[in-house]
């Protein structure tokens, strides 16, 4: 008799993993999480970022401050304002007097008292490498701050948001209408241009008299005065 042997049949189980993947609703919700998370991380960076730079500020205009007590130690009076402004080149932005600022601290315009006791304020020179200038006392040196023009002919010192600083004081032809003790010196702060607009409305250019108000949009505005 003849027997057939059965193989029993092997029963093999085949496992699928499969992945799971992120509904609309749960996709959404990680995405609505991310972008708190990094307009969180920006704020923190941006609030970071104006400290410093404020304290940037605060240094340079301390910098600034101190060549002007230097230039008032050899000539007697901080730097007047030249009534021949269109000697100077114009500034994109800015006042006139900012440039001169920076001409009369790197020694590129000259203060003179002439006979009758009356100070007489002439332009030297743009140019950093005229023969004239390069004997004259400098009272900063332009390569520490960001300026604007270029490195042979610096027009503006500029604060670390890229305005430039503002300096007010004495005309050379109307010099008796100056009612304040000093000059005044500061960073328009982040908002530039329409801060220094909105402070020069309590602040008379000519007399350097502070206008009711003066502190509160110096605050709100965000400008900084040196000393500060």
């Amino acid at each position: 008799m003849l027997f057939l042997s059965s193989t029993s049949r092997k029963n093999t189980t085949y496992s699928r993993s499969t992945a799971s993947g992120l509904t609309l609703i749960e996709l959404l919700v990680v995405i609505s999480v991310i972008l708190v998370l990094s307009g969180i991380t920006f704020g923190i960076f941006r609030g970071v970022q104006n400290v410093q730079a404020r304290a940037q500020a605060k240094a340079e205009l301390a910098v600034i401050a101190q060549g002007l007590e230097s230039f008032k130690s050899r000539y007697g009076d901080y730097p007047w304002h030249d009534s021949n402004d269109s000697d100077y080149p114009t500034p994109a932005s800015g006042e006139m007097t900012n440039t001169m600022l920076l001409y009369a601290l790197t020694g590129r315009m000259n203060m003179l008292t002439d006979i009758n006791g009356s100070i007489i304020i002439n332009k030297i020179s743009d140019s950093l490498d005229s023969n004239e200038v390069t004997d004259k006392i400098k009272f900063i040196d332009v390569s520490k701050f960001s300026f604007s023009g270029t490195d042979r002919e610096p027009n503006q010192l500029l604060d670390p948001w890229g305005n430039p600083y503002i300096y007010w004081y004495k005309w050379e032809e109307s010099s008796n209408n100056w009612d304040v003790f000093g000059y005044h010196l500061y960073s328009t702060g982040p908002n530039g241009s329409d801060a220094n607009n909105q402070i020069k409305s309590v602040i008379d250019a000519r007399t350097g008299v502070l206008g009711s108000g003066f502190r509160d949009i110096a605050n709100e505005s965000g400008i900084i005065f040196v000393g500060e």
